[in-house]
């Protein structure tokens, strides 16, 4: 299981990203988000932190209040011991290196060049686009069910494995889609986007219970160490089987036969997917603690009540609008109007990625010294010109986009890693786990809004133009202004709200 992201937890070329996952906001520039989003918000991610405030932490403010039912009085569970932990954390890395595999190939988290291809050899038009882009909302707000099912059963393995294996299992079905001819297109469009929103669905119930599960089993003292280590070895499989999974869909493509192409790669993400699913079955699970019952009205509504949470959350809201309205078009405006192949699209991801890796553990420096409010503001300032490489770029000239690329590498780990530093902050407390469904539930709507309305404009603008000098924009490309544009009016409010 990999991790989700948040907000921009996914470093993506301008294109979009976000297991983002988990809670996934905002999303980046790069088409690759998929490469990057579970490796690398992993050991920032807020839902890691479990750990009791200190006993002197100052009270929450009343409104921060949740109601809670007491839970049965048991004694406590007996703890791993520490063999048990060390084979468990070494299937854990085993098993996200495996599944990374499954998630850099489908999409399934923040999205991938090659969801974005599938959709549109079945015929998807620019407003389905938009609807592919919102329907990650789906997995954040069944985070909710997660956490309630959680509660209620007790055991979190059985929870993130058959969910898991279950929502990576639907491609098995979706692969055949191409080859379905009694289906008319509107069909085959009907149960990909059914299905596609099911994986979402299982894939959201299984992340709340990951987190869980691994913010137990890994101790606090090595949770850095140890999330640096795996989010690498993630990363480098995504990466090599993304670009393979290119070259494999060019060679395929080349041949007339592009159906049968992603047949063969979506086959192979599922082996591994069910590989990964017999390496979790393995994995230690840490006895579940005891702790207070939530109602599910004061799960979704009472971290609402506390003031700060809320203003954190509406400019989070606000930059996932900014980001989503372009987010899902990148790489269609790359397939089809570029004519990009798959194999540069994904060696583009791979350069965002490797970037990065680089980049995060200086950005998480700067935060500690300088504070997340400057770093965030500097690097949503940093990510306005980047949609442009691709307004600038054509078919014979691709130098704006690699650039983008790398500057993409160099600014979104500062809001990835910023944002998940001021959720940590801001998240009431006695609702902490609540507060973080919460937040990726509604910047997720958001996101669902903001793909929606990319869709709705990108139709409408299809036949547009704009000289500004030599450069020409037209179609998809005026989303591409209209996020540069929304990024400076996100850097004032961030600048006010943080």
């Amino acid at each position: 299981m990999s991790t989700p992201s948040l907000p921009s937890a996914v470093p993506q070329l301008e294109m979009h990203h976000p297991d983002a996952a988990v809670v996934t906001a905002a999303m980046p520039d790069d088409p690759q988000s998929a490469l990057v989003s579970p490796p690398i918000t992993i050991a920032p991610h807020p839902t890691l932190r479990t750990t009791p405030p200190a006993a002197d932490a100052p009270p929450q403010p009343p409104e921060a209040a949740v109601t809670v039912e007491p839970a049965p009085t048991t004694a406590p569970p007996q703890r791993l011991a520490p063999q048990e932990v060390r084979k468990a954390l070494r299937i854990s890395t085993l098993e996200g290196a495996v599944a990374n595999i499954h998630i850099s190939i489908t999409g399934s988290v923040g999205g991938s060049v090659f969801l974005t291809g599938f959709a549109i050899l079945l015929g998807a038009n620019s407003f389905q686009l938009g609807i592919l882009g919102a329907l990650p909302f789906i997995g954040q707000l069944f985070q909710f069910v997660g956490a309630y099912l959680e509660e209620r059963i007790g055991t979190r393995r059985n929870l993130v494995l058959y969910n898991a294996l279950g929502a990576r299992l639907i491609w098995a079905v979706l692969l055949a889609l191409p080859f379905l001819s009694f289906l008319t297109g509107s069909q085959i469009l009907l149960f990909f986007f059914v299905g596609l929103a099911l994986t979402y669905a299982l894939n959201g119930i299984a992340t709340n219970a990951w987190l869980s599960w691994m913010s137990d089993l890994v101790p606090p003292r090595r949770r850095g160490s140890y999330f640096g280590m795996r989010n690498t070895v993630a990363a480098i499989t995504a990466m090599a089987s993304a670009f393979l999974a290119g070259l494999a869909l060019d060679h395929f493509r080349d041949q007339g036969s592009e159906a049968l192409g992603y047949a063969v790669v979506f086959g192979v993400a599922v082996i591994s997917a069910i590989i990964a699913a017999a390496l979790l079955a393995r994995q230690a699970e840490p006895p579940l603690q005891s702790r207070p019952r939530t109602s599910l009205g004061e799960m979704v509504g009472g971290p609402l009540r506390d003031r700060p949470f809320r203003s954190f959350i509406l400019a989070s809201t606000a930059w996932a609008l900014v980001i989503g309205i372009s987010a899902p078009f990148f790489n269609a405006y790359g397939l089809t109007t570029l004519q990009i192949n798959f194999a540069t699209l994904s060696l583009m991801g791979i350069v965002t990625s490797a970037v990065s890796l680089i980049f995060a553990p200086l950005v998480g420096r700067l935060q500690d010294t300088f504070g997340s409010r400057r770093i965030i503001t500097g690097c949503v300032l940093g990510t306005v010109f980047l949609p442009w490489g691709w307004v600038a770029a054509t078919p014979g000239n691709l130098m704006p986009i690699w650039i983008a690329s790398i500057f993409t590498g160099v600014f979104w780990p500062g809001l990835t890693q910023g944002l998940a530093n001021v959720l940590m902050d801001r998240a009431p407390t006695l609702a902490r786990s609540s507060a973080i469904a919460a937040y990726g539930a509604l910047t997720g709507f958001g996101t669902l809004v903001a793909g929606l309305l990319g869709g709705a404009l990108a139709m409408g603008l299809a036949e547009s133009q704009l000289l500004v000098g030599s450069l020409s924009i037209s179609g998809i490309a005026f989303l591409f202004v209209f996020t540069s544009m929304g990024r400076v009016v996100m850097a004032i409010i961030f600048w006010r709200t943080l």
